[in-house]
């Protein structure tokens, strides 16, 4: 009996867990020195960042202006039709354009 109740627990936490997917087109950034990178939004309003291979999944935090996500060590900002990335491979990442 407790055994059925293990997995029956396991089973109800495992949807617990948000499936948070990318969705919608990536915007792709050009920027100075050459450098691009692109972004796209995730069900859980998270941003999915890819620069130079590496997948990099954000989470947003307060901005005094535009939009800015970031893990700690990658900052993602977006304002307007302006953009930079920090800490990411490939970098830097700056003055960057739609």
């Amino acid at each position: 009996m407790h055994k059925v109740l293990a997995a029956f627990a396991l089973l109800a936490l495992s949807g617990c867990g948000a499936n948070d997917a990318a969705t919608g087109a990536s915007v792709v950034w050009r920027c100075d020195d050459g450098a691009s990178f692109s972004a796209r939004m995730t069900t859980l309003g998270n941003a999915e960042v890819e620069a130079s291979g590496q997948t990099y999944r954000l989470p947003g935090v307060p901005a005094g202006s535009g939009v800015r996500y970031t893990d700690g060590q990658v900052e993602y900002w977006e304002h307007g039709d302006e953009a930079m990335l920090n800490g990411a491979q490939g970098g830097p990442y700056n003055n960057c354009q739609r």
